[in-house]
């Protein structure tokens, strides 16, 4: 039992226990509230110093759901209200009935993880499946059952932002995941870019990434096969073409100017070079009166 923080916390449920830490549930005798408790007590040493550190520098004040933190014996206990588990992964499937509902609980995971207000070393820790919930009205709330022993201090913010984007993708593409086949060109463009901007750092926050999932259709449509593919092509380009018609006009109009104009230019020196070859100077023909020509012609 721990005795802190004006409770005594008794455990009714283990969540996790490694080396590194021990995750529990508990209930507070002090009270017959019915609120329960969510415990991490960090035991090995220098990851105690490291959870102090965030704790004492307010890595987790800014978390609603954060009572406090307090050592006892040879750990340090975080203590934060335990809300009721109702894993996304296990609910998705009921009600991300289309995309827009995927979309919905992709941002509302975003806003989650921007409402925590965590560093991204401690909130990483946030982006697991055990930690990640689904209300029936469609809500994204945390459990916070941080495992200490994935922590590392060096986590930046666009790592962070590269695992969250990593985490809504899943989420968005579920649909489409077996005709795909796991082949990021048979997903429909606009998560394609929406995918390789994620791999390659492009989301600096998540404001960014709350932005680019809301800015996503009601209905991507993976892009077609065989026939129609080609079908595809050439309406692109028929789009393309009609887009910059006039400035396609105006470059063939200055191409075929051009042609013409060396065309007539080339005439003109063939005529002259011609005439040229074709001129013979048979020189005087008459001195006087003396003719100098053969005398046999």
């Amino acid at each position: 039992m721990l005795t802190a923080l004006n409770m005594d916390l008794e455990p009714v449920r283990l969540v996790l226990s490694n080396e590194v830490n021990r995750i529990t549930v508990c209930e507070d005798r002090r009270r017959a509230s019915g609120q329960l408790y969510t415990v991490i007590a960090v035991t090995q040493p220098a990851m105690r110093r490291d959870v102090a550190r965030l704790a004492s520098g307010g890595a987790f004040d800014g978390t609603a759901d954060y009572v406090g933190s307090a050592a006892q014996g040879d750990a340090l206990h975080l203590v934060f209200r335990y809300r009721a588990e109702s894993l996304l992964a296990s609910r998705e499937s009921i009600y991300g009935v289309d995309f827009v509902h995927r979309r919905t609980m992709a941002a509302s995971f975003l806003a989650a993880c921007a409402e925590a207000q965590m560093p991204p070393d401690a909130a990483l820790l946030l982006v697991r499946g055990r930690c990640v919930n689904l209300s029936q009205s469609g809500e994204v709330y945390f459990n916070y059952f941080l495992d200490f022993a994935d922590y590392r201090a060096d986590v930046t913010q666009s790592e962070f932002c590269r695992k969250a984007a990593a985490y809504v993708f899943d989420i968005l593409c579920r649909d489409y995941a077996r005709a795909a086949e796991g082949q990021i060109p048979n997903y429909p463009s606009e998560l394609q870019a929406f995918y390789k901007k994620a791999q390659v750092g492009g989301f600096s926050s998540l404001g960014a990434l709350l932005a680019a999932v809301r800015a996503l259709p009601d209905k991507p449509r993976p892009p077609h096969r065989g026939w129609r593919r080609l079908w595809d092509s050439i309406l692109a380009l028929g789009a393309v073409l009609k887009k910059h018609s006039m400035a396609i006009f105006l470059a063939l109009l200055v191409l075929v100017t051009i042609a013409y104009a060396a065309y007539q230019i080339a005439i003109r020196v063939s005529a002259s070079s011609t005439a040229k070859a074709n001129t013979t100077y048979a020189g005087m023909q008459m001195i006087g009166e003396v003719s100098l020509a053969d005398e046999n012609e």
